[in-house]
């Protein structure tokens, strides 16, 4: 991941990515922004957002200068599952900007909020769709609450296999530092503090240098020098704490609560000093309060803070409850579907569907079957037997150029694993027309062999059916011997 600061891009490649991706910064930290608001939207992982990638693509390299944001409805839930309006505006935005003259689409972006960074079966349904040449490209985007946003680029490889569990590169989406915006030097003088009541903290200009305050009205300036012809200065009063307390208003030119500190100064001319107003006596409440103790103020206090915590957890048991129980009851770790090792290969119309036979997913799976969706025709399950699965292979014979495959594993927990890619080629070829009927010699030699053959074996019927009607003529004539023999013993025996 590298970063160039005189064109603020980044440039994303891996030995794997048959070409490099150019990205603008600024697209970047857009879409950054963009996702935050959405993921801090909704509690428990907010909501999921994406829009199209545009840019360029020349010489085996792919630039993204600019983004257009997909306005989802969310019809499915939170996460980013297009609806029937929602694909509608996608292609309908697609359309737009690819005959606008500008930037084309070059792929696009969503967020994974309860997710890594990976492409789901609904995201490969959405790629393979909507952006189905061999160089767009795909950006996942993974927020955090107290980390970095991660996120990864998902591109087709050789033969248009996309590794979807997981992205070859991740790299971190920090924020941009942000510009000074130089400041225009003052035209006039400074201004004048503002006043602040006696809880408000002071006013600080910073636009200007410090300059000389303005000399203070004489009324304001205070004495405290001794002068043998002064008299003597009264007795202060007590300390007004309430009005310490209370919002003081601004200050006026001269204020009457520092007359009694003031000594006769100078004057040019004499003037008449404002009158006093008459100081009305203060409750007794004010006068010294007594220091007592608030320790039960403190617990009374922290009841009140366990109270209220109580409620607040009972009131979003439904939030937390069901994340602690399954906490609790924590499922075993699952098992990475990169290890199957998914992928096909075409031969001649003939696409070879093969797995790592001897991955532990595989050889532990009670049972398995493959979910193809040929082009526009509708999905079929194809169920794999103990055999074919240890095989490792399996042949389809496609029927058009975009094949969607999905090998889905019944772990022993009774959980599925699935796995898909996709085969983006050329339509196969038609089928070869029949064979051209055998010459008439050719048909008549072998009719003449099947008949002799038939022949035969009526023949040894014929000869099996002679033996057994013999045996059977001479066990009757036995029979009628043994019957003959016996009557003659009969008769013979009862003659005197």
């Amino acid at each position: 991941m590298a970063v160039q600061p005189d064109r603020a891009t980044v440039t994303w490649s891996t030995p794997e990515c048959p070409f490099s991706i150019e990205c603008s910064s600024r697209v970047l930290d857009d879409i950054r922004l963009s996702v935050t608001d959405a993921f801090f939207s909704l509690p428990r992982g907010g909501a999921e957002i994406g829009g199209i990638l545009l840019g360029d693509w020349q010489g085996g390299r792919l630039t993204i200068s600019d983004y257009a944001a997909l306005d989802c409805e969310h019809a499915l839930g939170p996460s980013f599952t297009l609806s029937v309006s929602d694909e509608a505006r996608l292609q309908e935005l697609i359309r737009a900007t690819s005959g606008s003259g500008g930037p084309r689409p070059v792929g696009w972006y969503h967020s994974h909020t309860r997710t890594g960074v990976l492409l789901s079966d609904s995201d490969l349904t959405i790629h393979n769709r909507f952006f189905p040449e061999l160089w767009q490209v795909a950006l996942v985007v993974k927020p955090h609450t107290f980390e970095p946003m991660r996120a990864g680029f998902f591109f087709r490889g050789p033969g248009g296999i996309i590794h979807s569990s997981a992205s070859y590169h991740e790299f971190l989406i920090e924020p941009q530092p942000l510009r000074q915006v130089p400041r225009a030097a003052p035209m006039g003088p400074p201004a004048q503090p503002q006043h602040q009541s006696a809880t408000a903290g002071p006013i600080v200009d910073v636009r200007a240098e410090p300059a000389t305050p303005p000399a203070a009205p004489a009324a304001a300036v205070i004495d405290v020098r001794a002068e043998p012809d002064a008299p003597p200065a009264p007795v202060a009063p007590r300390v007004d704490r309430a009005a310490e307390l209370r919002p003081q208003p601004p200050p006026p030119p001269a204020p009457a609560t520092m007359a009694a500190y003031q000594a006769p100064v100078p004057k040019a001319a004499p003037e008449a000093e404002p009158a006093a107003p008459p100081q009305l006596p203060l409750p007794s409440m004010f006068e010294n309060p007594p220091e007592r103790s608030r320790a039960w103020l403190k617990a009374l206090l922290a009841v009140g803070l366990a109270v209220a915590a109580g409620a607040a957890l009972y009131a979003e048991r439904s939030v937390w409850y069901p994340a602690a129980v399954a906490w609790l009851h924590r499922a075993p770790a699952k098992v990475d579907a990169a290890s199957i090792g998914l992928n096909t290969v075409d031969d001649a119309g003939q696409l070879q569907i093969r797995w790592d036979a001897n991955a532990a997913p595989v050889r532990g799976a009670t049972l398995a079957w493959l979910d193809i969706v040929d082009g526009d025709s509708p999905p079929s399950a194809i169920p794999l037997d103990p055999p074919h699965l240890a095989s490792g292979a399996f042949t389809y014979g496609r029927r058009n150029a975009h094949v969607d495959v999905t090998l889905v594993l019944n772990q022993p927990g009774g959980t599925n694993l699935r796995q898909a890619t996709a085969f983006l080629g050329q339509k196969p070829p038609s089928p070869a027309p029949p064979a051209s009927p055998a010459e008439p010699k050719q048909d008549r030699a072998q009719l003449l062999r099947l008949a002799a053959s038939l022949q035969a074996q009526v023949d040894a019927e014929r000869v099996q059916n002679r033996a057994l009607q013999k045996q059977l003529a001479i066990a009757r004539a036995q029979l009628r011997e043994q019957q003959r023999r016996r009557l003659s013993n009969q008769v013979g025996a009862r003659e005197p």
